[in-house]
């Protein structure tokens, strides 16, 4: 059994001209962010893995939720297709994945994020908003054994719910 927790990045700022990715969090994001940290860190388990797209949006959600994880947040792996990457390349990234990983955490973009969770767990989840969590457990031993429809929705969380 594999757990794969799916976090949307906090809530950007748009008010500036810098491009997509160099785009910071926003003071919502900067509330949400330790929120939802905070939440995973009292209710599930703790990742032996934090993926995230280097954006500077993504990457900051990353250092404040590791950080309210105790997860080192020098230990958190970068990955330069996260960013706003497709299906079948979250697909080839968890194919990559060290099968002692039990629990690994990716933080990333949407409309990825939300087709991933339902493209795994058979869910119609129309839209993870910013520092949504998709908690999902997969029913294989191996990353390289992932496939459509091998996971089950265990938590569905949105900052607001909390």
């Amino acid at each position: 059994m594999k757990l794969l927790t799916l976090i949307r990045h906090a809530k950007s700022d748009h008010d500036n001209d810098l491009s997509d990715f160099d785009r910071p969090i926003s003071e919502r994001g900067k509330i949400d962010a330790p929120k939802i940290g905070e939440y995973i860190a009292k209710n599930l388990p703790m990742p032996d893995l934090i993926i995230s797209s280097p954006s500077v949006r993504t990457a900051t959600t990353a250092e404040i939720i590791a950080d309210k994880l105790k997860y080192p947040v020098e230990k958190i792996h970068y990955i330069d297709e996260l960013y706003l990457c497709s299906v079948p390349e979250y697909i080839e990234i968890l194919l990559r994945q060290n099968h002692k990983n039990r629990h690994i955490c990716i933080i990333s973009h949407n409309p990825g994020t939300t087709a991933l969770a339902n493209m795994l767990t058979d869910e119609d989840i129309d839209n993870i908003p910013t520092c949504g969590v998709a908690h999902i457990e997969l029913d294989l031993f191996k990353w390289d054994d992932i496939e459509p429809g091998i996971g089950k929705l265990k938590q569905f969380i949105v900052p607001k719910e909390i």
